[in-house]
């Protein structure tokens, strides 16, 4: 029986989200027929031994304190694998075979992680820390599809630096530049965070004021008024496939943090309501983004698509999708014939193969 570090929580602004994957994930992982260690990762940063987690999930904590367990820590030495534990001054190896990071956003999803386990020799489930680091930041990945050709919503770019320093200039270079209405968001964020919807040119100010609170770059994009919101998910690594893909309606203005999570009146469809021709469209482009990135692993594509005319745009890509009971990259996977546990059992068969065909493991054999 294999052993899966499950690690959860995190430093982001999405710290209850990657708690509530987790305890998806967990019951798919023994499902599966793993043992998991639990790793919690607090608000703060500090590493947390949980161990046998199912307590922790069974008891419904929403956040990870220090009080949960000793502190831990995974050593970037290929010599030294597994989670090393304090427990009464002593170092306490405890040995894990893979890593199941269910951390969204920042210090998680950005290839920061990613660079740790690659450094400490660890196999670990998802995208590599350069492809991470791509999708997380809305404005590369923007770049790295166009280069590739692939349809995607277009975004002005703002730094942080310059609205600081000229805020009417920016005001009226946007003036020239775009029309009503729009969306404003931070370029490295997750969960729908910083984001608004802007109707006026009054709204504009304080949208950018708010996606600034999230990072240093801030995109500006036409709000495509009139198409679907899609979404589709993939799987594999050299030869990756999609999943059927399945429509948002959320209950709110747009698919924002509330309708992601807590009303439950939002509405997934699934399957989205295309016709085979287009759903083939929204499959292979899925692919197209997902190999132009570099993705591995999983990730979850979410679209703009407008069945009359057939068009289809990449909004972005989620290098580790949400896993909650209401998420859709689990639920997409599910109507296409792939059932959770099954699923996080194919994840963990693609860990052991990525790390097998990494070019730091092809140069050592």
């Amino acid at each position: 029986m294999k052993t899966v570090a499950l690690l959860f929580g995190g430093r982001s602004g999405e710290h209850e989200i990657s708690v509530l994957s987790a305890r998806s994930v967990f019951g798919a992982l023994r499902a599966a027929g793993f043992k998991v260690i639990g790793v919690g990762i607090t608000r703060e940063g500090a590493w947390v031994y949980i161990g046998d987690c199912e307590d922790f999930f069974r008891k419904g904590f929403a956040e990870v304190t220090r009080g949960h367990g000793c502190p831990c820590f995974i050593l970037p030495d290929p010599t030294r694998q597994g989670i090393w534990v304090e427990d009464n001054a002593k170092l306490v190896k405890v040995p894990v075979d893979v890593v199941f990071p269910a951390l969204h956003g920042l210090f998680g999803e950005d290839g920061t992680i990613q660079g740790l386990l690659e450094m400490s020799g660890l196999p670990y489930v998802g995208a590599g820390s350069l492809a991470s680091a791509i999708c997380m930041d809305k404005d590369v990945t923007k770049r790295v599809l166009a280069t590739h050709g692939v349809p995607h919503v277009p975004a002005l770019v703002i730094e942080r630096w310059v609205w600081t320093k000229r805020r009417d200039e920016v005001l009226l270079n946007l003036d020239r530049l775009i029309s009503y209405p729009i969306f404003v968001k931070p370029s490295a964020s997750g969960s729908s965070l910083g984001v608004s919807k802007v109707k006026r040119r009054e709204m504009l100010p304080g949208a950018l004021d708010l996606a600034f609170l999230y990072d240093v770059k801030a995109l500006v994009e036409p709000a495509k008024e009139g198409f679907l919101e899609v979404e589709c998910s993939v799987l594999g690594n050299e030869e990756p496939r999609a999943s059927v893909a399945g429509q948002i309606l959320p209950s709110r203005e747009f698919y924002d943090y509330e309708a992601k999570y807590l009303d439950e009146s939002t509405r997934l469809v699934v399957p989205a309501p295309l016709d085979d021709a287009l759903m083939d469209k929204v499959r292979k482009v899925a692919v197209d983004a997902f190999k132009a990135t570099g993705c591995a692993g999983m990730a979850r594509v979410d679209f703009f698509v407008k069945p009359e005319t057939g068009e289809v745009y990449v909004n972005e890509l989620n290098t580790i999708p949400g896993f909650t009971t209401v998420s859709m990259y689990p639920k997409l996977w599910e109507a296409s014939g792939l059932p959770y546990p099954d699923l996080v059992r194919t994840l963990i068969d693609l860990a052991f193969q990525k790390k097998e065909a990494s070019w730091r493991e092809v140069r050592r054999k």
